[in-house]
């Protein structure tokens, strides 16, 4: 069988040669289909991306009331210090709050500064503490005399988490529809060769040929089809994913995002897989048809 490889892609090459419109549009929707699958699961690997970065980020925010004075901010500082689970501490003056916003938000800030016509930013206390113990310092340092109010980004890691698992069920039915779909298509292109050369492969049966020389070139066919979208998807990822992500970078600064170019490379292997395996299924789809 290994003997007749290249007799196989060369049979395979002239029956997609025979339809090339049918075939190029097929490619086409292929990589369109796979290159929007491509998009959901890059949703996903954002989204848990930004969940481990502030897992290491382990610190809550102490925002503290305007009208502290520097003692009582030192008696807070020594409370909060002698927490079970605080790890470091430093204070953020308010000057120092708006100088980061201003390296965040840039022009935006000074706008919002300038309608306000005040500083609208609290001095804070950045603490930072065992994962573990997150929840139960907030807590504590929550109902501390000087405080305005505590932010923990526990709660966000939570909802993005949720917020991930649901996304990464949709890629998984979207895998599963676009493999649907993909499957469908092929099926359809490999059944017009095999009705074109019925004859030719009745030939190949009365000269003693067996079913899996006959189908040969033709699951060839769907396997390389399939796997040629998914190459034309992935490299569309790469061109589209950093251009893509370097707008996103501009207009959110302030989050830890993944660079455009990691995130196409950890989705182009699931793109190559699919696109092969359900060529390879509407092949197979196609020659049960015919027998059918």
């Amino acid at each position: 069988m290994f003997a007749n490889l290249g007799y196989f892609f060369k049979e395979a090459y002239r029956d997609t040669a025979q339809r090339p419109v049918a075939v190029i549009f097929s490619l086409i929707s292929i990589a369109l289909l796979l290159l929007f699958t491509a998009f959901v699961f890059a949703g996903g690997e954002q989204l848990q991306w930004l969940v481990n970065q502030l897992g290491r980020e382990a610190a809550i925010t102490v925002f503290l009331r305007d009208d502290l004075t520097l003692t009582q901010r030192a008696q807070l500082q020594e409370k909060l210090q002698s927490l079970e689970g605080v790890t470091t501490i430093s204070f953020v003056s308010e000057e120092e709050a708006l100088a980061k916003m201003e390296d965040i938000l840039g022009k935006h800030s000074t706008e919002l500064t300038a309608k306000a016509g005040f500083n609208p930013f609290l001095s804070y206390f950045e603490v930072g503490v065992v994962p573990e113990e997150g929840l139960g310092v907030a807590g504590r340092a929550e109902v501390l005399p000087g405080v305005d109010s505590v932010r923990d980004n526990r709660q966000t890691m939570e909802r993005l988490t949720r917020l991930t698992l649901v996304i990464r069920l949709g890629a998984i039915f979207t895998l599963l529809f676009v493999g649907l779909v993909m499957m469908i298509t092929i099926s359809h292109i490999i059944h017009l060769g095999l009705m074109a050369r019925e004859e030719e492969m009745e030939i190949y049966r009365l000269l003693g040929a067996g079913p899996l020389f006959a189908a040969m070139p033709f699951l060839l066919q769907g396997l390389l089809l399939g796997f040629a979208g998914g190459l034309v998807s992935f490299l569309a990822t790469l061109v589209v994913f950093p251009a893509l992500g370097a707008k996103l970078h501009t207009a959110l600064p302030f989050l830890p995002l993944q660079g455009g170019m990691e995130l196409a490379l950890a989705v182009g292997p699931i793109l190559l897989l699919t696109g092969t395996l359900f060529g390879l299924c509407g092949s197979l789809l196609a020659q049960y048809q015919a027998r059918s």
